[in-house]
């Protein structure tokens, strides 16, 4: 290659985030701060105190929130309920169901006193090469909200480390550790597509998908046990969106939910997931390893549930010999009764 044509590669070439030192942050207000204190950002602070900050950038307006552990950086965005959603809980749950299936990064609850569903984006803040861009990945994915496209300005590969090798995507890292020795034991591919792998964990396969976005990946198991229930009358469904919402609550980042689609066959599924948010430059594998066995923990715990707590005696309308259970499998969690998001209002 010529010198002027090595000169424009060097030129043109996007930032690689290992290019600079990595940043460390004592704590995620720290890492808040310091995104909110640096002028790039062009950030304004509407409220500021000791465990939660509301400030705008880009655009869009969101909340820290403080974790008591200081492991997680949490964000939060709020969109207002429409006029139907206001007025009919069917339609308020429907859209409840619709964020967690449009919006992925975002773990999504609703909040009836204030008519708002809310969306928590988290990264776990350890071994992060640089959180703060994190940060700008929440804020990214939550422009979607108000406007039909969203790119705030970031000119950086994205670079993201297993195994000494770099791949240009969290998804993508998290295929690579999920087939490595690093993964859980037993853990085996069983399909592959460009945008989507399968992954056999145990008894369940749960599958990870490549999103919009490089810098975040998402984590599913997903069945078809309440399909049926959802073609019910207004009441059975209100009663299943109820308890997944419920269900979800139990846990801080799990999403869990019912998906609805234009197709028949496919409404009534039910998702619980989990969303990772990587920067750039990072050796992502203990991270995955960290966010992976919180998740997988409470996939267990939550299949504990579902085959002894929900029971004929619980929910005699659901056939209860669909379910599969494990010969004699030793229980790990004690026993929850049956959830309803209404006791959480």
């Amino acid at each position: 290659m010529s010198l002027l044509g090595t000169l424009k590669l060097l030129l043109s070439r996007p930032e690689r985030a290992r290019d600079k030192p990595q940043v460390v942050y004592p704590s995620p207000r720290a890492a808040i701060l310091a995104f909110l204190n640096d002028p790039q950002w062009g950030t304004r602070v509407n409220e500021q105190g000791d465990d939660r900050i509301t400030f705008e950038y880009g655009g869009v307006i969101g909340e820290w929130l403080d974790d008591p552990d200081g492991d997680w950086l949490h964000i939060r965005f709020r969109d207002p309920f429409t006029a139907e959603q206001r007025t009919s809980e069917l339609a308020m749950y429907e859209g409840w169901a619709a964020h967690c299936a449009q919006h992925t990064l975002f773990r999504w609850d609703i909040d009836e006193a204030t008519q708002e569903y809310y969306g928590d984006a988290f990264a776990f803040i350890h071994g992060q090469y640089n959180v703060l861009e994190c940060i700008w990945g929440a804020f990214n994915s939550a422009k979607l909200l108000r406007e039909g496209t969203n790119r705030i300005a970031h000119g950086r590969r994205n670079d993201i480390l297993i195994e000494n090798h770099e791949e240009p995507s969290v998804a993508m890292a998290l295929w690579r550790w999920l087939n490595s020795p690093l993964a859980p034991s037993n853990t085996k591919q069983v399909k592959h597509t460009a945008r989507e792998s399968w992954f056999e964990t145990g008894s369940a396969v749960c599958s990870v998908m490549q999103e919009q976005w490089m810098y975040y990946a998402r984590i599913a198991y997903t069945n078809g046990d309440f399909r049926p229930y959802m073609a019910a009358d207004e009441d059975r469904q209100l009663q299943l969106y109820r308890m997944h919402l419920g269900l979800q609550r139990w846990f801080p980042r799990l999403r869990n939910f019912i998906i609805r689609t234009d197709n028949p066959e496919n409404t009534g599924a039910n998702e619980t997931s989990m969303a990772i948010l990587v920067s750039s430059g990072t050796d992502a594998a203990p991270i995955f390893e960290r966010v992976f066995r919180e998740f997988y923990t409470q996939v267990i715990e939550i299949t504990e549930w579902f085959n002894f707590d929900f029971n004929p005696r619980s929910a005699p309308w659901f056939d209860h010999s669909v379910k599969k259970p494990q010969k004699g499998y030793v229980r790990q969690f004690p026993p929850r009764g049956l959830p309803d998001a209404k006791e959480h209002v």
